[in-house]
């Protein structure tokens, strides 16, 4: 029985040291990010060429290929989809350019788990070019996806200026 209890103490000590080293490897890597999550994106459509994406016979997701920066790794540029890690409050921009010297028109909308929350409309013959951006602040929880999408039947362009961007970030947790 007494080698038993001098096992169990010797266990007890090794447990104490590992949860002081993992106490202590835990505030050093808050102390490294501040103590909070940190999730940013920001990207442009193309990451080559020039021409119209679209238009589409249904709504479809923009794919935002060339990434400027995607800490957290949130943002997935073969999808075009953000994926939410860390439930809190989060700040997202778009912005949308087209040619419109001839239709169609451009119509792109922020679309958080399929629904719309904010758009920008362009409407063709009235000006050789349109611009539009918009942003909102939302709360996400985590598994919520977010997106931008392009209407049917409209389109927009780029010719490598990046003119259609996408970002978003987390302004705080909840």
């Amino acid at each position: 029985m007494g080698k038993k209890v001098a096992n169990m103490a010797e266990q007890i000590t090794l447990l104490e040291a590992k949860l002081q080293n993992t106490e202590k490897d835990a505030q050093e890597l808050r102390s490294l990010i501040g103590g909070t999550p940190r999730v940013a994106f920001s990207a442009a459509l193309r990451d080559s060429g020039s021409g119209d994406i679209g238009p589409f016979s249904t709504n479809t997701p923009l794919k935002y290929k060339n990434v400027f920066s995607n800490t957290g790794n949130s943002y997935n540029n073969s999808t075009g989809i953000f994926t939410v890690m860390v439930k809190g409050m989060y700040f997202f921009r778009f912005s949308m350019f087209n040619i419109l010297a001839s239709a169609p028109n451009s119509v792109v909308g922020l679309m958080k788990n399929g629904e719309r929350q904010i758009s920008v409309w362009g409407r063709s013959g009235f000006n050789a070019n349109v611009m539009g951006s918009n942003a909102v602040v939302i709360p996400l929880e985590v598994g919520d996806n977010v997106y931008i999408e392009l209407y049917a039947h409209t389109k927009v362009y780029d010719n490598g200026m990046n003119y259609n961007t996408f970002s978003g970030f987390l302004l705080f947790t909840m």
